[in-house]
């Protein structure tokens, strides 16, 4: 791989100063020989999220945080989204989604292969934050042999989960932090070791967790779900001969497997395939819009312009949102998001990746 770093990202785009200042400040980091960061581009805590970094011999879990393993994973349900009975679907969730989707998602648990860690408690939640499930409708097809391969027709209901390892990836972090900072070690360390190890087994359950929240909605919709993919955007992986990539919101590719760059809940998410020379851009892309507003500043904002709670239930697409937690409401609003028609431009422009197909959210949960 070369050692050329990039930022791509148009003039278009919103970009702050802080995200790029803290995308530099990375490219200096000991063993750091090389950076991609992506249009979603964000400030992070001391580390930008939307970016890739590969390192030598050293390992960083600084750039990836404490939601190791998180990522998108998409079902076809099936079911036309004419047909898709949403008022339904809302009345069975209640007032207390997370609770109904956890119980399902245990009963489904004896028919999933498998456990991958030996707690239970967590399995079957979605986490806060802009974790999500969303049913979608796949309105556009703009490369029909795409997905056709995908085995996705237009006008159906998909399911994506967004999601990672909840409590155990925090555990795993704060554990790590509390003995080296934001340092690294190297990977041959004892403490490396150990943590790579672990770390494989929690982008193991969360991947896990998001099939058995899936089953959960199968449930609820009457259908049997297809996997159309599945992405991690926040892992290390090891590449080559003592080399690792960082991945801390870039979702991680590879030739002919498709993605989604999802955008916020009152915006169209994409389907999109990986193209060009991947090593540039460290076989990484974009995962979604990236915010434009910090939570903080969001929710002052948010709360000025929203007379009452009604106006942020159903977007301007039509979206309907179930959202118990009203600060929540408030800090994932639409409006905090980068413009996701930016971003797919930007990914085209630099020749990263090709849209495939347009989804509009119908129905958004976040717990």
């Amino acid at each position: 791989m070369t050692n050329e770093s990039h930022i791509y990202c148009s003039q278009k785009t919103w970009l702050e100063g802080p995200a790029v200042e803290q995308f530099r400040r990375v490219l200096g980091f000991d063993g750091i020989q090389k950076g991609a960061a992506f249009p979603d581009l964000h400030p992070g805590r001391g580390v930008p999220i939307g970016a890739a970094f590969l390192s030598e011999r050293i390992i960083y879990p600084a750039l990836i945080g404490n939601d190791i393993g998180c990522g998108m994973t998409l079902f076809d349900t099936g079911i036309p989204a004419r047909k898709l009975k949403t008022d339904k679907l809302l009345r069975k969730l209640g007032d207390d989604p997370e609770t109904v989707i956890q119980q399902l998602s245990m009963e489904c648990l004896p028919e999933m292969e498998g456990m991958v860690d030996d707690s239970l408690a967590m399995l079957g939640t979605l986490g806060h934050g802009n974790h999500f499930a969303e049913i979608l409708e796949l309105e556009a097809v703009l490369d029909a042999d795409a997905c056709q391969k995908l085995a996705i027709p237009k006008g159906n209901a998909l399911l994506l989960i967004h999601s990672g390892s909840r409590a155990y990836g925090e555990a795993l972090w704060r554990d790590f932090a509390a003995k080296h900072g934001e340092d690294g070690v190297s990977a041959d360390s004892e403490d490396g070791a150990a943590y790579l190890a672990a770390h494989k087994e929690l982008v193991a359950w969360a991947t896990y967790n998001r099939r058995l929240v899936a089953h959960a909605f199968a449930h609820l919709l009457g259908c049997e779900l297809h996997e159309v993919l599945n992405a991690t955007h926040n892992s290390i992986t090891s590449v080559g001969e003592a080399h690792y990539i960082h991945r801390k919101g870039a979702s991680a590719v590879e030739q002919g497997r498709p993605v989604v760059v999802a955008g916020s809940r009152g915006t169209h998410s994409y389907l999109v395939k990986p193209v060009g020379n991947m090593e540039e851009n460290l076989f990484s892309l974009a995962h979604g819009a990236g915010r434009k507003w910090n939570r903080q500043s969001t929710k002052a904002r948010i709360r000025e312009k929203h007379d009452d709670m009604s106006s942020l239930l159903q977007t301007k697409l039509g979206t309907k949102v179930l959202c118990p937690d009203k600060d929540l409401l408030y800090e994932e609003a639409p409006e905090a998001y980068k413009d996701i028609e930016d971003i797919i431009a930007d990914l085209k422009s630099f020749k990263l990746a090709e849209p495939i197909a347009r989804m509009r959210p119908i129905v958004n949960i976040k717990p």
